[in-house]
């Protein structure tokens, strides 16, 4: 009997030994700075803008392989003792998300499809607040702003001077700058339904360059060509759907400007840029 015990007794003390050995598993703990992301990834249609015009058609048409998309810079502000005013200070994040974008750009070049290699980056600004404690979603973070985006070629000579935005109750003047500026939620652009809209564009660079409009109906984009004014502008239009999806809140149509020698000549590079104008329909 006293054997018996002896050797449960040693089968315990190993036991014990054992489990105080073995390696604990310790879940790392949550950031600010993933909780955003984590905000940013269920928000994809403000955000995620390099996937336009992936359907194949009869001019050209983008594949993309590749994303890479993370927070590009950020500013944390925790506290502001400089701060005034009736309204509260929250603890606040300003950050620019950028995605870079790698695939093959589909041209069809004297009857026969062509391909050259995309590496583009997608550019969008976002403002959270921080309303809440580490135990509420997100750590307590909200989005509160956020801007439209751009989505450049590495490297790209192609630039949008000015953009007008016309339609029922809007006349907008968009530049880059005022493009990535912060808008509130409640502020974004609202289009009625069934409503015609025209795009109205300046360019920097050559008007026989490729531009397109590029607007979300159903699961993808309608691609729809400029027009050449012949005073130096081109235009596009198309009318809002009037049946939109109840659960979507944002929409973007894109302006997108391709170089002719990207199509035109087989030893140019992919030369590209796009602005991303976020809207509502009610």
């Amino acid at each position: 009997m006293k054997k018996s015990g002896l050797l449960l007794t040693l089968a315990a003390v190993l036991l014990l030994f054992q489990t105080a050995c073995e390696k604990k598993t310790v879940n790392p703990k949550l950031t600010h700075w993933d909780a955003v992301r984590t905000i940013i990834s269920e928000n994809p249609e403000i955000f995620q803008l390099g996937f336009f015009d992936t359907q194949p058609d009869t001019l050209f048409y983008r594949e993309i392989t590749k994303s890479d998309a993370d927070i590009e810079e950020g500013i944390l502000v925790e506290e502001d003792t400089a701060h005034s005013g009736p309204d509260p200070f929250f603890p606040n994040i300003t950050l620019t998300w950028g995605d870079t974008l790698r695939g093959k750009f589909h041209y069809r070049w004297n009857g026969s499809w062509r391909e050259k290699a995309i590496k583009s980056i997608s550019l969008t600004k976002g403002f959270f607040e921080r309303w809440g404690d580490s135990s509420d979603p997100y750590l307590g973070w909200i989005l509160q702003k956020f801007s439209g985006s751009v989505i450049s070629s590495v490297p790209t000579t192609k630039h949008p001077s000015i953009l007008y935005v016309i339609s029922s109750g809007v006349n907008d003047t968009i530049t880059e700058p005022r493009l990535l500026a912060l808008v509130k939620k409640t502020e974004v652009r609202t289009f009625g339904k069934g409503q015609l809209v025209t795009f109205i564009v300046e360019p920097a660079s050559d008007t026989s360059d490729f531009f397109l409009l590029h607007v979300e109906e159903g699961q993808g984009y309608q691609k729809i060509p400029f027009i050449n004014n012949g005073d130096e502008t081109l235009s596009a239009s198309w009318t809002t759907t009037s049946d939109p999806d109840p659960d979507r809140r944002y929409y973007h149509a894109i302006v997108d400007i391709v170089s002719r020698e990207s199509v035109t000549d087989t030893l140019a590079d992919y030369d590209s840029k796009a602005w991303g104008i976020i809207y509502k329909i009610q």
